[in-house]
């Protein structure tokens, strides 16, 4: 799901990317999202429930005990 914000002179894409292998559907990523965007889906596994409100931060990448999420994308500037 891809996700776009402005925020002081920048606009973040962003993917979020789950290795349906490695996640155990824990939802640690869930629990300590910051913006509250990550959800549980029907199948358990997170998803992006508002990707535009994704500020790109990485706490969900870095909370996973089993390294199964990644963030796809690249914070672009704009003049």
């Amino acid at each position: 799901m891809k996700a776009a914000r402005k925020k002081e002179g920048a606009t973040v894409f962003s993917i979020l990317e789950v290795n349906r292998k490695n996640c155990t559907r824990c939802h640690l990523c869930v629990e300590m999202c910051p913006l509250d965007v990550l959800r549980p889906g029907k199948d358990k596994f997170p998803f992006m429930r508002y990707p535009n409100d994704c500020w790109y931060c990485d706490v969900c990448v870095s909370v996973c005990p089993r390294k199964a999420l990644t963030l796809k994308g690249m914070p672009y500037l704009i003049r």
